[in-house]
């Protein structure tokens, strides 16, 4: 079971989706978690306290926070009887910032937040896609319309990483998604791609057959790591599907995520730099740009948000 999670931040904005609310509070249940459910103001232009007389820019701003407030804590009341440990924010400025502040603040170890098309197929918007870039914790986006529980969990891993953190957080991308597919009773996936950089010009340069043995011997390793990453888990109570394949990360993700209509895809956002890195960058932003189901992304070990806290902002 998903056990792991102890102070959870559900990001509700004004639209108050019930999904992302309910699967919080059950998370926050399950897991006998502190649950913060937060909303985030856009500052006021101060031209628009000039224009009244009755309050300044200042004022308008904390009458704004404070019918926010008052509002996510009606919605919080529905859940008093469960005896929930839970809080209400109402910060002001950049959502994605001050979301990742108040993680550093309050020590929280998963945001969740819903998120809805916006248009064109991009189903994840700029707050999502900041988080992902800047969240220190794990994040839970959870897609529109979601109809109980997760049915099938797939875990994207970097199977070709050499390095020590990365090998590390294909471990934890693995438990963790093999812990909500228990808790979910769902069937457990795991894709991970690898490819030989520059073939072409090894093939002009080393010949046919210099590549083709280093490419099987590639292959032999790639099947070496999956099996010790499988057999290395620490919950073995569900099976592992494998879905390895050689070629472009971002494309074998979308089309194992499609084939078996994952629910759920549990990734790394920032791995190893170079030419052969997995979810790094663009390669992250064309995944998300092309699934459509959730996302719970995880950081790797020593990750440094970019956001400064609150108490070192001049």
């Amino acid at each position: 079971m998903m056990k792991r999670f102890k102070n959870i931040l559900l990001y509700a904005g004004m639209e108050q989706n019930e999904a992302a609310v309910n699967r919080a509070v059950k998370l926050a249940i399950e897991n006998d978690a502190r649950l913060t459910v937060m909303d985030v103001v856009k500052p006021i232009p101060r031209a628009l306290g000039m224009l009244t007389a009755t309050a300044s820019s200042e004022e308008l701003q904390r009458l704004v926070a404070q019918d926010h407030r008052e509002k996510l804590l009606r919605a919080a009341s529905e859940y008093v009887d469960t005896g929930l440990d839970l809080e209400v924010v109402v910060s002001t400025g950049d959502p994605a910032t001050e979301i990742v502040r108040q993680v550093m603040a309050d020590g929280h170890d998963l945001v969740v937040k819903a998120v809805n098309a916006e248009g064109a197929g991009k189903l994840f918007g700029s707050i999502a896609r900041s988080l992902l870039r800047i969240c220190p914790c794990p994040l839970l986006l959870l897609k529109p319309e979601i109809h109980g529980d997760f049915d099938k969990i797939l875990a994207a891993v970097d199977l070709a990483a050499s390095d020590a953190p990365h090998r590390n957080l294909n471990r934890d991308i693995l438990e963790l998604a093999a812990s909500v597919a228990e808790r979910e009773n769902a069937e457990l996936h795991l894709v991970s791609a690898w490819d030989v950089w520059m073939e072409s010009a090894l093939r002009r340069r080393a010949g046919d057959a210099e590549v083709d043995a280093a490419i099987e011997q590639k292959k032999s390793k790639i099947d070496e790591d999956l099996k010790s990453l499988i057999d290395g888990r620490e919950s073995v109570s569900c099976h592992v599907h494998p879905h390895v394949h050689r070629g472009n990360p971002a494309s074998i993700v979308r089309l194992v995520a499609d084939e078996i209509e994952a629910d759920l895809l549990v990734m790394g956002t920032v791995c190893r730099t170079g030419a052969a890195g997995f979810l790094i960058g663009n390669t992250a932003e064309t995944v998300l740009s092309g699934v459509n189901c959730s996302i719970l992304a995880l950081k790797p070990e020593g990750f440094i948000s970019p956001v400064l806290p609150a108490d070192q902002v001049e």
